[in-house]
């Protein structure tokens, strides 16, 4: 019953909290959707592109396994990254698809490489700072991927909506799927832990922002020079 309750009040709190984070991310949409209009009809960028969220789930799968590796690991941790680690190659496989070339992790191969991965080292730096060095690396791996799936969920259904209105082929639906199980799954982990602190998440997720608008920007400058 207890676990039930906890499962719950999890997904009350996500629901709220999801709509809280849409309407503040409101006026981001139409700025990333110019950008997704730009990108997806042009083969070179969009390949590009694929190969720099490939990068970005790559960093995310590492930064599991380079925090998570102890003998308390569970069945869901290890799901977790082995989604993450296919969400890369998946990327990877449809970035060289659509490029019609292989692609490494190198600048030229990629959009906006420095502001990319800056984000992942200033978002984990930000949740350092505001949980504490007190706080334990299971929180803090709880608290990370939740910030980063809140992100990810938003981002690739503007991403499949582009794809669907310009008639690209690619679908992200089995990827949106376990992005939105990753979502729960953590909210219900931090509730039964009795470690979710709805100030922390407000001020990691007004972090996350901040990040994402400079990424936004540095790749509208990636695009206007290539």
């Amino acid at each position: 019953m207890l676990q039930t309750d906890d499962n719950a009040l999890a997904t009350a709190w996500l629901g709220s909290t999801q709509a809280r984070f849409d309407a503040a991310n409101e006026a981001q949409v139409r700025r990333t959707r110019a950008l997704l209009n730009r990108i997806v009809p042009n083969a070179s960028l969009h390949g590009r592109f694929l190969n720099t969220l490939a990068l970005l789930e790559h960093m995310g799968s590492r930064k599991i396994m380079a925090t998570q590796h102890g003998e308390s690991i569970d069945q869901a941790t290890l799901r977790h990254v082995a989604e993450e680690a296919h969400h890369a190659y998946f990327m990877k496989r449809q970035a060289e698809k659509t490029a019609a070339r292989p692609l490494e992790f190198r600048n030229a191969d990629l959009l906006a490489p420095a502001a990319a991965r800056m984000y992942f080292q200033r978002l984990e730096a930000g949740l350092v700072r505001t949980l504490g060095r007190e706080s334990s690396m299971r929180a803090a791996y709880l608290y990370m991927s939740l910030i980063v799936e809140f992100r990810a969920l938003w981002f690739y259904r503007l991403y499949q909506q582009t794809l669907n209105r310009l008639g690209a082929a690619l679908s992200l639906k089995r990827v949106l799927g376990e992005e939105q199980n990753h979502l729960g799954d953590i909210a219900e982990r931090l509730e039964a832990a009795g470690q979710r602190s709805d100030a922390r998440i407000a001020t990691l997720l007004g972090l996350e922002s901040s990040l994402y608008l400079r990424l936004l920007g540095a790749l509208q400058l990636s695009l206007d020079a290539a």
